[in-house]
């Protein structure tokens, strides 16, 4: 079960207001029955047919008259896809608080998704007063604000307990059919309760382009302000920005990349503990048994899960044995610099700082981005490598699948770092065997030096393999690569895959990649 969406908000306002709660279980009602008239919520489990075809199936739970919960499964008969929509709603001396998660399971893992809020999340924040996630209020729709509110924008950015990001919608210049506005709506409304959509207008822009600089906003162009404080000194890339041309010529998939990006980064907030009064019984759900489905489902699904669990497994199993390599080296590395009088090296290395590597990274964009603007001393990653990542970017695996990639990227900069360091025991394969920090997997499943003899001698399939390189190395510019990194085993075609070139023995001293992108790209006999 991926968790695609996660909106928490607190209202005070409407701290013990006589009726709110019931108010609230009416709008629930509303929704899951999609009726303007719809019968009471009625505790335990029931099933309902609604829009598109589906049946909706629900549990309703309340505890005392100050909190409820409603669980929603939606499925279309004959789709193994399941959407999943928990609300839950608590009422104490300090006001409303209210979360709805939406979640999703699917046996095909590279199914397209396109996220978005739950209806029923603009139904309750309509009747909240004053909703607030932490230090940031919670927008219903886009704010304007004109050349005289720019401060207000910069102040909403250097907030330091702001909590959601900030989707800022520039008017294009020059003519136009006032298409921007209604793109900002659909964003305001797909990401509400997560994020905040602002626009201006073209003297707003010109404003606030004369404060923040580069990492101001222009002509038609979006850009999401991740939380945290944003001053016109900080980084750019952590910062993403979409250029018009792009929102103009791919406006559905670009608008789901923006909405899955805050999306995604709600799914890592922290659940107040205000909600722990729902509880959970042997680390389950209470009603987690009640209807089993039928046996053939059963071992089916049995058979499946204890495939996906041996694989899991397996890469636990590498990553403890990596983990514990590493604390043994940074154990050894603390003593030395406590040992010869430099333990402040330690301590003020422990957090990420602005202008240092990240540790992380939102999607697979975000890390070849990041690789672009911080491993380019060793590693070469031209734009043209990056292929074809939207699907990828929007995937429930995202962020895991990002975060890999990063560390994969790392891992061929930090190689090519120590070679030119004077390492030279072998090629990547035996640097990652050797247990460096940084270092990648150095497993069949994890990384491959070459492809198969099927591949190499089938004229279609190896020519997918070659790729742009720098005339340095092959005066053509282009050159065959077989070495690469696999990303993820699971997830089929979409899997991402990063494919690159060893030159750190060569005339650049680098490393240099040639795709970053899913695996149907470079198909194989097996995904033929």
């Amino acid at each position: 079960m991926s968790v695609l969406y996660l909106a928490v908000w607190s209202d005070v306002a409407s701290a013990r207001e006589p009726g709110t709660i019931d108010g609230l279980k009416a709008r629930v009602a509303g929704w899951v029955e999609e009726s303007d008239e719809p019968g009471p919520l009625l505790e335990g489990r029931g099933e309902f047919k609604v829009s598109q075809g589906r049946r909706r199936r629900v549990s309703v739970r309340s505890i005392g008259s100050e909190a409820f919960e409603v669980i929603a499964t939606d499925q279309v008969p004959g789709d193994s896809t399941e959407w999943v929509t928990t609300i839950r709603v608590v009422a104490d001396d300090e006001g409303i608080h209210t979360l709805v998660e939406l979640s999703m399971s699917s046996d095909d893992l590279a199914r397209r998704v396109s996220v978005g809020r739950p209806k029923i999340v603009h139904e309750l924040l309509e009747a909240a007063q004053k909703p607030r996630t932490g230090g940031s209020g919670v927008l219903i729709e886009p704010l304007a604000l004109p050349v005289n509110g720019i401060a207000v924008l910069t102040e909403m950015l250097a907030d330091a307990n702001r909590t959601l990001p900030i989707i800022v919608c520039a008017e294009p210049n020059g003519s136009h059919d006032g298409s921007w506005l209604r793109t900002a709506g659909r964003i305001a409304a797909r990401s509400e309760g997560v994020a905040a959509v602002i626009t201006l207008d073209r003297a707003a822009v010109r404003a606030f382009r004369s404060q923040f600089g580069p990492l101001s906003i222009w002509d038609g162009g979006v850009r999401v302000y991740a939380p945290g404080v944003v001053t016109a000194e900080s980084e750019g890339w952590r910062h993403r920005y979409y250029l018009r041309p792009r929102l103009e010529e791919s406006t559905r998939a670009t608008v789901d990349r923006i909405v899955y990006s805050v999306s995604q980064l709600s799914t890592r907030r922290r659940v107040p503990e205000v909600f722990r009064v729902f509880g959970v019984q042997n680390g389950l759900p209470a009603d987690v048994l009640d209807g089993m489905i039928p046996s053939r489902d059963l071992l089916d699904a049995r058979e499946h899960w204890e495939f996906e669990l041996e694989m899991a497994r397996d890469e636990q199993s590498a990553l403890e044995r990596e983990l514990v390599s590493t604390n043994g080296h940074l154990a050894r590395l603390k003593k030395a610099l406590i040992d010869s009088g430099q333990s402040q090296l330690l301590w003020g290395t422990q957090h990420e700082e602005a202008g240092s590597v990240p540790d992380e990274v939102q999607d697979t964009s975000e890390a070849a981005m990041a690789a672009q603007a911080y491993l380019s001393e060793w590693l070469v990653l031209p734009d043209s490598a990056i292929r074809e990542l939207d699907d990828i970017d929007t995937a429930p695996e995202a962020y895991n699948w990002g975060n890999k990639t990063w560390r994969g990227l790392r891992a061929l900069a930090a190689y090519a770092e120590d070679r030119a360091g004077g390492w030279d025991r072998g090629g990547f394969w035996d640097w990652c065997a050797s247990g460096p920090l940084l270092g990648w997997p150095a497993t069949s499943k994890k990384l491959s030096m070459t492809e198969s003899e099927t591949v190499q001698n089938n004229e279609r399939l190896s020519k997918a393999r070659v790729f742009g390189v720098d005339p340095n190395i092959d005066p053509s510019g282009e050159t065959t690569m077989l070495a690469h990194l696999k990303i993820s085993e699971g997830g089929g075609s979409l899997a991402p895959r990063v494919y690159f070139y060893d030159d750190t023995n060569g005339p650049t001293k680098k490393v240099h990649v040639g795709l970053v992108g899913p695996h149907y790209l470079v198909p194989n006999k097996s995904t033929n």
